[in-house]
């Protein structure tokens, strides 16, 4: 009974004080009938003590005596009955008005109190409809000292008055909704996707829309909206036991976390198979590794629930990142495999599709944003966790570009033009090599070995095409794969030379141009200098070898001028540009984050 006055003074309710008065009275009138009994009964005992001194001195009075004794225990006894009825007749109407009276309204009204008290507490603005996320401070406090003070100082009456239950059970629901609330502004609707077949049933641009806002918004629910409810309940439920908070905020936190938690993991099930979402896996990794330290630190405890909420973070770190690793295999595989699909569609001399993709996709993986990401999941993916300064990265980068080079070499042999063939792997080398020059993935893989591989490799291919296109000209005027000058016995063999060689010159200008393509304009201009010198002196020394077929055949058709011979080639060579430059600058002043879903396989 003391304990519930204690107690019972602090809801501050309309008529509570009249209530408590009227308790405090009935107390002090069943107090007073209880003394008013023992003092009667210590007065009963002193006169039967008196009497029976008196009948002791009786000669006679032993009978009586004996009577007396047994009076007095009887009383004795009643008494004690007068006292043990009104102690439980007190008992049972206190406890009757603690949980059916006065008292239990004020409780229920001390309830709602708590619970507007915490529904006021909001968090600030985090985004807007569309799913963006805005400046937010990563640290902020909810409430002020007044409210704060007011919420724990109830909290400690409801627990202290048996309510622990109904307090915390208020608590947990309450700020659950706050904090589900604040997250659902950013519009995470992509969350209710989660399996791997819901992920697979996606459109992709959907899809990495929603792998491109899960890294932001999961930064916002740990940085912001659950390090602000943890630090609110610490301060709420301070005055309760010390493992009472703790155990409330992991269950405010658990269901925000696993619902980021299961997107990731129907993302890692599904996309290992996928090349093109590598980067937005990566992505999502980073993300997760950027927030290790805040992880262990907002679910730190003895709470097993808090445990087990950061164990299931490292195991979805652990899931993203062999995701990741099993789609970049994949896409080696890819590469390997890829060798000589619509080769025939390639007969122009294009750079394959596979080729462009596969280097702009190791220069996103070789850039800083990605490198130091992508190295730590291939290690992890072979069950390496030892650093290895990107060495995992660099020799996986090296595997795919050995596997360009199979695969130039096997559409090279697939196709039947051989000019086609040279220009296509002339090309692919020089795309290869440019591309690479000066990046981050030469530096990853050595420039010496891009250098080696891939510039020497189109050199050849350049000497290879302009044998196999100019050389047949050369020889036919002199007579020699060397191009050495060449006197023919009679003038009219000279002058059918001299016939064949133009009207092949005039055959490659007005074809060769339109069905090869050299789009670097620096290697086309390497190129076509060195194909202009070797016609030109082939021809000028065919015509100074015969000169006397040349001066008996006045002003004919065939023996055109060395000039107009060189003008020709050249004409060739612009038109074998097709306005676009293949490596140079192009590209690099873009966003290194960028889509996977940079050129397909197909097509």
């Amino acid at each position: 009974m003391p304990a519930m006055c204690a107690h019972a003074s602090t809801p501050a309710i309309a008529g509570g004080d009249t209530v408590l008065e009227q308790l405090r009275a009935s107390r002090a009138a069943i107090v007073s009938v209880l003394a008013t009994a023992v003092e009667a009964e210590a007065a009963i005992d002193a006169a039967g003590d008196r009497l029976g001194d008196m009948y002791s001195g009786l000669p006679s009075s032993s009978q009586l005596q004996s009577q007396a004794v047994a009076a007095r225990a009887l009383r004795a006894r009643i008494d004690r009955a007068a006292a043990a009825a009104l102690r439980a007749v007190h008992e049972a109407e206190a406890e009757e008005m603690r949980f059916e009276g006065p008292l239990d309204e004020a409780l229920l009204g001390l309830q709602d109190l708590f619970e507007a008290l915490l529904l006021r507490l909001k968090h600030p603005g985090g985004g807007g409809g569309g799913g963006e996320v805005s400046d937010v401070e990563e640290e902020y406090e909810l409430g002020t000292d007044d409210e704060v003070d007011a919420a724990a100082r109830i909290a400690r009456t409801l627990a202290g008055n048996d309510c622990l239950d109904i307090c915390l059970d208020i608590y947990v629901k309450v700020r659950y909704r706050r904090a589900a609330k604040a997250m659902m502004r950013l519009n995470p609707e992509y969350l209710k996707s989660y399996t791997p077949e819901d992920v697979d049933a996606m459109e992709w641009e959907a899809l990495e829309s929603a792998m491109a806002l899960w890294g932001p918004h999961f930064h916002v629910a740990i940085s912001g909206v659950l390090a602000a409810e943890r630090r609110l309940c610490a301060r709420v439920l301070a005055p309760l036991p010390p493992a009472v908070w703790p155990e409330c905020f992991a269950k405010i936190a658990a269901r925000i976390a696993a619902a980021f938690f299961r997107f990731a993991d129907g993302v890692a099930a599904a996309a290992a198979r996928e090349p093109q979402r590598l980067f937005r896996l990566l992505d999502m990794l980073d993300a997760v590794a950027r927030e290790r330290g805040r992880l262990d630190e907002l679910f730190s405890g003895e709470s097993a629930t808090l445990l087990a909420i950061r164990e299931r973070a490292r195991e979805v770190e652990r899931a993203l990142a062999r995701a990741a690793a099993a789609a970049f295999y994949e896409f080696g595989l890819r590469v390997e495999t890829h060798y000589v699909a619509a080769a025939a569609a390639g007969e122009s001399g294009h750079v394959p599709k596979i080729v462009r993709y596969a280097v702009n996709y190791l220069k996103c993986l070789a850039s800083d944003d990605y490198r130091g990401t992508m190295d730590a999941a291939l290690r992890a993916g072979a069950g390496d966790d030892d650093g290895g300064d990107s060495e995992a990265l660099a020799e996986a980068a090296s595997n795919v570009l050995e596997a360009l080079h199979r695969h130039v070499e096997a559409a090279r042999r697939a196709l039947p033009d051989a000019v086609a063939s040279h220009v296509m792997a002339m090309n692919s080398y020089w795309y290869i090599y440019m591309r690479a020059r000066g990046s981050e993935l030469a530096s990853l893989v050595g420039d010496d070995t891009m250098r080696r591989r891939y510039k020497a490799s189109a050199e050849e291919a350049a000497w290879e095409y302009q044998d196999a296109a100019w050389g047949p000209l050369v020889r036919l005027v002199s007579g020699s794969s060397s191009g050495a000058a060449k006197a023919w016995p009679s003038p009219e063999e000279a002058r059918e030379k001299a016939a064949a060689f133009a009207d092949a010159l005039e055959e490659r200008a007005r074809r060769h141009g339109a069905e090869y393509k050299i789009p670097d304009g620096d290697l086309r201009e390497q190129i076509k200098a060195a194909a202009a010198k070797a016609v030109r002196g082939a021809y000028a020394g065919f015509l100074r070898a015969n000169d006397s077929a040349v001066a008996s055949g006045g002003g004919r058709r065939e023996f055109l001028p060395v000039d107009a011979i060189e003008g020709m080639v050249r004409r060739v060579f612009d038109e074998m540009g097709d306005g676009g430059g293949v490596a140079g600058s192009a590209g690099r002043t873009r966003s290194r984050r960028q889509s996977g879903n940079l050129e397909g396989f197909e097509g």
